[in-house]
């Protein structure tokens, strides 16, 4: 398999062991195409040396399921290993050797817990300037948390994927289709694995839930805006500012006059 550098992003990427293949179709299909078009090409190349990829583009309303499920139809070779990922996600090539041993065909399929990444902007503050990603990249209850609410990082084959029926056509826009799906094989004989790993990490962005979801799609939008930016603890910080500001304003003052 094709080893992919650190730092690629995807949409959702086709491995298929012992052959130096990769077959991408991107998962925001409508309205972004051209821009995961650049995002995604020089990755592509440089990660694998070639120009074996299939960009698919679909007419009509947006649909983050319809876009995944499109994509891993369109396959006609063998079965397959498929990674559903987001154009968010930083991973490693040891994450996509955890990928391949946590799957088996008919037997178990992969949804593993990425770190998220909290705003830089917060995290890093107090410090002259935010480091470069590679430094941010740590595992630690100050940078980030556990995404155990996502279910859209997954790895399974895809003829499990066909089988289970795939993703729900009728859920519009994004959000949704992913805990559908997770449920379905929750209900069926495959073992689902679920657990936390390194190498695979939701970075942090400005996060907009527009007036057009749904109120569960809205609600999810807001939970996961909301656990995004910050700790508890610095968010509290960052609540009383003002107050502990005032206190050290005050703290300043009185060695002051103890000098004069």
């Amino acid at each position: 398999m094709t080893t992919v550098p650190s730092g690629c992003y995807g949409g959702a990427l086709s491995c298929l062991p012992g052959r130096r293949s990769w077959w991408v179709t991107s998962r925001l299909v409508i309205p972004l195409m051209l821009f995961l078009q650049f995002l995604m090409l020089p990755c592509i190349l440089i990660a694998a040396n070639f120009r074996n990829f299939t960009f698919i583009q679909l007419s009509g309303e947006f649909s983050r399921g319809k876009g995944l499920d499109v994509g891993a139809r369109f396959w006609k070779g063998g079965n397959v290993l498929l990674f559903f990922c987001d154009v968010d996600i930083h991973f490693t090539s040891e994450f996509l050797n955890t990928c391949r041993l946590n799957t088996q065909p008919g037997k178990k399929v992969f949804y593993p817990v990425l770190f998220s990444q909290y705003n830089p902007g917060i995290i890093y503050g107090h410090h002259d300037a935010v480091p470069p990603l590679e430094q941010q990249l740590v595992i630690k209850k100050e940078t980030g948390f556990w995404r155990d609410f996502g279910f859209g990082m997954t790895c399974q084959y895809r003829s499990d994927f066909i089988n289970i029926g795939g993703f729900d056509l009728d859920i519009k826009g994004w959000g949704g289709e992913d805990v559908h799906l997770y449920r379905k094989y929750l209900h069926s004989n495959l073992i689902v694995v679920r657990t936390p790993v390194r190498g695979l990490f939701h970075l942090w962005h400005e996060k907009r839930c527009v007036d057009e979801l749904t109120p569960e799609q809205y609600r999810m939008c807001m939970q996961s805006k909301a656990m995004n930016e910050a700790s508890h603890g610095q968010l509290g910080m960052l609540v009383f500012r003002h107050e502990i500001e005032a206190h050290l304003r005050k703290q300043r003052q009185k060695t002051s006059s103890k000098k004069t």
